[in-house]
């Protein structure tokens, strides 16, 4: 397996480079400034998000003869058109990159989409009687340009391959065009808390505000505070319940083991329908 890019021993985190010096300053920024802005008339939003089957948030698999790279993703399209991030393509330290992907969605109801790669089923102590599915299909990667990386970010579209499925659920884009976002603004990560357990039901959305930028070699990101999994790369952000960002990297500050749900930064890049429409006629 590729090692989690989240070590802190190493002071990086997905595709970029964090001095100690910065990384200092940025935890008593994070631990003593609450995340504000959260309108609690907002739960039943994420209540029917969260609770809806089947959802469009998914894992995401590069693998060459066994898994080698997991991410999160989300879908925008009927026809099985997802975004991630573009990193989660890159299966080795010697920078060789993955053609072969798999997609899942998870959930107990029998309403999911019916994959033809594999199905796997889970029982939790917790929950008598109750049984978690995840089901696979195989994906490729639209390049763009050629590129894996769309418009250099670190964002990649996959195309879910499913004859068998007339549609799949998706998200809508927050805007047509390139949104303006303000700092303070509260945005919510939506990802699973662990991708690497199939049929693992544990998902999360939850509140992240936006902090400031980072130039990296990805282009620029935008960064917010808050709470996210080792593993979210790729994870839908939200405005409004419409799909405003997707995640690229994250900035422990207090966990260590990949159960664990630190606090930190995240880094993410803006999308928006204009940018990818054009794309999704592949």
């Amino acid at each position: 397996m590729q090692p989690e890019p989240f070590a802190m021993n190493r002071k990086i985190v997905g595709l970029f480079y964090l001095p100690f010096t910065f990384t200092s300053a940025v935890i008593g920024l994070i631990i003593n400034t609450p995340v504000s802005g959260y309108a609690e008339n907002e739960i039943s939003k994420l209540e029917r998000l969260a609770n809806l089957e089947p959802k469009p948030f998914v894992v995401v698999e590069a693998s060459g003869k066994e898994v080698k790279s997991r991410g999160q993703g989300v879908v925008i399209s009927e026809e099985g058109h997802v975004l991630s991030a573009a990193h989660i393509t890159w299966i080795d330290s010697e920078g060789n990159y993955s053609d072969d992907f798999r997609i899942s969605f998870r959930g107990n109801e029998e309403n999911i989409p019916k994959g033809k790669v594999h199905l796997h089923t889970t029982k939790f102590s917790d929950r008598e009687g109750a049984i978690f599915k995840e089901i696979y299909f195989g994906a490729r990667l639209v390049r763009t340009r050629g590129s894996r990386f769309l418009e250099q970010m670190d964002v990649g579209l996959f195309k879910i391959e499913s004859k068998g499925v007339k549609s799949f659920p998706k998200i809508d884009f927050f805007s047509e065009k390139k949104p303006r976002i303000q700092n303070g603004e509260v945005f919510h990560l939506c990802h699973y808390n662990f991708p690497h357990k199939p049929g693992d039901p544990f998902f999360l959305i939850n509140p992240v505000e936006v902090v400031g930028v980072a130039q990296t070699s990805s282009g620029l990101q935008y960064l917010a505070k808050g709470y996210y999994r080792i593993g979210s790369s790729g994870s839908a952000i939200l405005k409004d319940g419409k799909l405003i960002g997707i995640q690229s990297s994250a900035y422990t500050v207090n966990a260590k083991d990949i159960g664990e749900i630190p606090m930190g930064l995240i880094s993410f890049h803006m999308v928006w329908k204009n940018q990818i429409k054009h794309l999704l006629e592949d």
